[in-house]
């Protein structure tokens, strides 16, 4: 009798399928379900952040935003958002009043600023992407969440051009050589300038008034008063 010819690789498999189903299901399903596992451990869609510390470390290193809305404010630690977290998938909680204590990254705050964080951020839905953490803060670039006709506000940003705070110019030194905080820091440092030059909030005590910056707000001042005498005209866009 000759020799039976033998199965080719694909006769192989079918043969080794039709005889190990189950094993093969238990290993693909394995497989799928520590997959899962590894990407929930990693996005934590419903972990609710409440400390500094739970934050995990490799939301620092890949910048991931985070979201939440603003409870209020506390000057303490240099002014801290204390923010309701919202994870991703929200699921029903018991206590709801501890909050997430966030620092506006490397700004100095001033009383006007905290006064204005009060009146403008306290009550807002923010996007913070987390810097670094502390055991008492987590430090953060900040913005309000995009709403419909609102116009989106960088709160560090804004804070600095309006001289309700100063930069901490060696706060984010040991970042710098992520580009997105480099970016950060100069617009902060921009609009630190802005501020400087139109002589607003803080500066305007401290930097001596220019020739030209005198001639501006007289100038502005008239504007005004021409303008109060004509209420009727509308000149919002």
């Amino acid at each position: 009798m000759g020799s039976e010819e033998e199965p080719s690789s694909l006769e192989k498999y079918l043969i080794f399928s039709e005889t190990h189903t189950k094993t093969i299901k238990v290993v693909t399903y394995g497989i799928s379900g520590i997959t899962l596992a590894i990407a929930l451990h990693r996005i934590r869609p419903f972990s609710k952040f409440r400390n500094p510390s739970s934050i995990p470390s490799h939301f620092f290193h890949k910048k991931v935003p985070l979201q939440g809305t603003v409870k209020r404010i506390e000057p303490s630690h240099g002014t801290l958002l204390m923010v309701d977290h919202k994870p991703l998938i929200a699921l029903p909680r018991l206590n709801n009043k501890t909050f997430l204590p966030v620092k506006i990254a490397g700004l100095n705050v001033t009383s006007n600023g905290i006064n204005w964080l009060q009146a403008i951020i306290n009550g807002k839905n923010v996007s913070f992407v987390p810097l670094l953490s502390t055991k008492e803060y987590l430090s953060c670039i900040i913005v309000t969440t995009p709403q419909q006709n609102k116009e989106q506000i960088r709160i560090g940003e804004d804070l600095i051009r309006l001289g309700f705070a100063m930069v901490e110019q060696d706060s984010l030194k040991s970042m710098l050589d992520d580009k997105n905080v480099l970016y950060y820091q100069k617009r902060l440092l921009n609009a630190q300038k802005r501020a400087e030059r139109e002589r607003n909030g803080y500066w305007q005590f401290t930097k001596k008034p220019t020739l030209l910056w005198k001639v501006r707000q007289n100038l502005n001042e008239q504007i005004k008063r021409i303008l109060s005498k004509f209420p009727y005209l509308n000149f919002q866009k």
